[in-house]
């Protein structure tokens, strides 16, 4: 191919690479402050080990993927330690790294397993209800069960890591689709997702080694996506860039928190991608973070953040109401 033949193709290659960025930073809003920091490294009752994921229920109860020590350990709002259910093995009940969890609008606790290549489910007082392997997917079952997320329809999503998809589920369980495919770059590619999040009949994707967030329809056509250079998957520093987007979370308002690995900082975006607020640095003080992964957002808007190298959860309080 040469001449206006090339000049074109390349032409359509910037169009489709640009369409849908977003992430460009104007005038931040005031980082929120931080309210609490607890948790400490071990494996005793309320003491944490490598935790990854986290999930808060609409009573304020908060459910940590205690991912090193193989169990799911339940606080309440303020860090006080209520009870543990888990230990390392494959037997039903047990975790092999659980690595995200979520809430049903039911109570009903959904865990995904790195290393188990499985969703189980649990009432809140740790009773194993049912696994999911996704073997009626095509190709097989997960390969690494990264993270999961709840439709209000009650279909369910899971982060397939390293087949490099979303699987979805109808309420039942059977097998309905599979969102994404393997790649770089182009919208609906991805590349090891890690965490998911629905958002006004969206499905939000942490797209974790593309370094960027992708945005979904239920029926898997992407349609909006940013972070990295352009959109095209390379880290970056920058407000609207990472460098690895391991969680994400949604408010109320439909604005998007983002877990930004490698950066050790939380970033947060307009619904449409507009970076508005980004706090946190690298280190182990109050408001610092070594590699954090994951965050959720309670009903009365305050940030939990996962705080991975840290052993530890940090909690802020919600960002202003008036940014949307």
């Amino acid at each position: 191919m040469t001449g206006p033949a090339l000049r074109g193709a390349l032409g359509a290659f910037v169009i489709a690479l640009l369409a849908g960025t977003a992430g460009c930073a104007g005038e931040l809003i005031p980082a929120p402050k931080l309210i609490s920091v607890w948790g400490e490294s071990g494996s005793a009752p309320g003491e944490l080990h490598q935790p990854i994921g986290i999930a808060v229920a609409p009573d304020a109860t908060v459910f940590v993927a205690d991912t090193g020590n193989n169990r799911i350990e339940v606080f309440d709002s303020d860090g006080k330690f209520l009870r543990a259910f888990g230990s390392r093995g494959e037997e039903p009940g047990a975790f092999r790294r659980p690595m995200d969890v979520d809430i049903d609008a039911q109570g009903r606790l959904y865990v995904a397993e790195h290393g188990g290549d499985r969703v189980q489910v649990f009432s809140r007082d740790g009773e194993l209800l049912r696994s999911l392997r996704g073997e009626d997917a095509p190709g097989g079952g997960f390969d690494a069960a990264a993270g999961v997320v709840v439709a209000p329809s009650g279909e369910l999503y899971v982060a397939d890591f390293y087949n490099h998809r979303v699987v979805a589920f109808r309420k039942d369980g059977s097998f309905r689709a599979v969102i994404g495919t393997p790649g770089r770059v182009l919208p609906g590619r991805l590349h090891y997702p890690t965490d998911l999040e629905w958002s006004e009949g969206r499905l939000v994707v942490a797209d974790a080694y593309n370094n960027r967030i992708q945005v979904f329809t239920k029926d898997g056509e992407a349609v909006a996506r940013w972070g990295g250079i352009l959109g095209s998957g390379l880290p970056g520093d920058e407000p609207g860039s990472f460098r690895v987007a391991t969680g994400v979370a949604v408010d109320t308002l439909g604005r998007i928190y983002v877990a930004d690995f490698k950066n050790h900082r939380i970033q947060v975006f307009t619904g449409d991608g507009k970076v508005i607020t980004v706090f946190g640095s690298q280190g182990s003080g109050p408001g610092e973070f070594e590699r954090p992964t994951d965050l959720d957002i309670g009903t009365d808007g305050r940030i939990y953040v996962v705080d991975f190298g840290n052993d530890r959860i940090q909690v802020f309080e919600p960002l202003s109401r008036a940014v949307q």
